[in-house]
């Protein structure tokens, strides 16, 4: 029976292994290029009907990714942009700037793909497993971008880079954001070892720029282009100033790269980094894509993220961001302080895995009251534990284990006059996104 809405649609994809939700481990048959690659043979490569721009990084690759596709349409191109994790939907991963998400496309691709996986050979199935969640969210993105007609798809990487299921683009060029310690059990427990796994994207001769990296960082990354041939360029080496300021309502920046005349955006996108972000993309299109370099200004102001240093309520402020390791939540620490001052409410929750114990010691004592919660159910936490580690360090710490009640408690204790961040999690911020609009 054909599928008649998207419920049934994400339904039904969300049935397979979702690597997202139940934080497998790593592991030739979950983590692998083949299984990819057949799946989009069967579409007859979709992926190469239109230019990409391929992103990996730990931190900053939806906002890089999202200003770049917004420049892009700015200057007249038909584009797709590919991120996650989604905030609310699934649609925010695949969306065709411009257009409403065209349901009747999604449902007869996703009844293609049903008859495809439905006939996967036994064989197949028994060498390389069957596919997963984000396989198939991938090689639904790349297919509905065929058939909307985009002409420039900008791609983000789910884990990692090397085996990640996007890696089968053939980009035009590729950025690098800042990479940190993450996704450990499946990218190695060193920043080498997980810088290798993000430069799996490089490709022969297509250009790389890079955000500032760490020293063994950058070393990685400069021995993985010469390994496939291809120029890279770090930003820090080319800016010779940069200014941020931060408000309420976007971010104001102002840089000059080497050789260059100093330039300056108006963002509606919060905090320090997201200049940063919007840096290293006009980098990439003043080198590669000149021509769309007049449209940046236009797109970089258009472009907007949930759950980034999102402001969805004033008066007093509720702002959520999905910042869920210790160098992302002290970047929104400092932008929501210098915003909104140190008297506010912290509502926090994180996905199990991640670096609790050092997300703690950097927001408990910023904050008079914390209440601690669930991010939802989508991915596997525990918050009794997460608790515990704020409680040590801030006595006024509560657990509110339901998500609904533990907002509606945070709201009581921020009253009329004083600021709620809610932060630790994409799934948190979707929640409480929810529930708020």
């Amino acid at each position: 029976m054909a599928f008649r809405n998207l419920e049934e649609v994400f339904h039904y994809i969300e049935s397979f292994t979702n690597l997202e939700k139940s934080g497998s481990l790593f592991s030739a048959r979950t983590y692998r290029l083949d299984r990819m690659a057949l799946l989009l043979d069967y579409f007859e490569q979709p992926q190469l009907s239109y230019r990409t721009i391929h992103i990996a990084g730990t931190k900053g690759k939806g906002s890089t990714a999202t200003l770049l596709a917004h420049g892009l349409q700015a200057a007249g191109v038909r584009t797709g942009l590919y991120t996650s994790p989604h905030v609310t939907n699934y649609m925010e991963r695949m969306e065709v700037l411009g257009s409403a998400p065209q349901v009747s496309t999604i449902l007869d691709l996703v009844d293609q793909i049903r008859c495809v996986v439905e006939e996967l050979p036994q064989e197949t199935l028994e060498a390389m497993g069957p596919p997963n969640t984000f396989e198939l969210l991938t090689l639904l993105a790349f297919c509905y971008f065929r058939e909307m007609g985009c002409q420039y798809v900008v791609v983000e990487t789910g884990i990692g880079g090397r085996l990640d299921a996007t890696n089968l683009v053939n980009p035009e060029l590729c950025l690098i954001t800042p990479i940190e310690l993450e996704h450990t059990d499946v990218l190695g427990d060193t920043l080498q070892a997980v810088a290798r796994e993000k430069a799996g994207i490089f490709k022969a001769g297509k250009p790389v720029f890079s955000a500032p990296q760490q020293p063994e960082v950058k070393g990685e990354l400069q021995h993985a282009a010469a390994r496939a041939g291809c120029p890279i360029v770090f930003l820090d080496e080319q800016m010779r100033s940069f200014q941020a300021r931060c408000s309420k309502e976007g971010t104001e920046v102002r840089f000059r790269l080497r050789d260059e005349q100093e330039v300056s955006y108006t963002l509606a996108l919060i905090g320090e980094v997201q200049g940063e972000n919007a840096a290293l993309a006009h980098l990439a299109v003043q080198t590669c894509l000149p021509s769309i370099l007049p449209a940046l200004a236009e797109g970089f102001t258009a472009a907007r993220l949930p759950g980034r240093m999102e402001v969805i309520r004033r008066n007093p402020a509720v702002v959520i961001d999905g910042a869920h390791t210790p160098r992302s939540v002290q970047k929104v620490l400092d932008t929501f302080t210098g915003l909104f001052g140190t008297e506010g409410v912290l509502l926090f929750a994180a996905a199990a895995g991640k670096k609790i114990a050092e997300m703690a010691e950097i927001l408990a004592p910023a904050f008079k009251d914390i209440v601690v919660t669930t991010p939802g159910s989508f991915r596997e936490s525990n918050a009794a534990e997460v608790y515990r580690a704020f409680k040590d360090l801030n006595q006024e710490t509560t657990l509110v284990v339901d998500t609904g009640q533990a907002l509606a408690h945070a709201q009581n204790l921020a009253g009329t006059d004083r600021p709620l961040l809610v932060t630790g999690s994409f799934y948190l911020a979707g929640e409480v996104r929810e529930i708020l609009y």
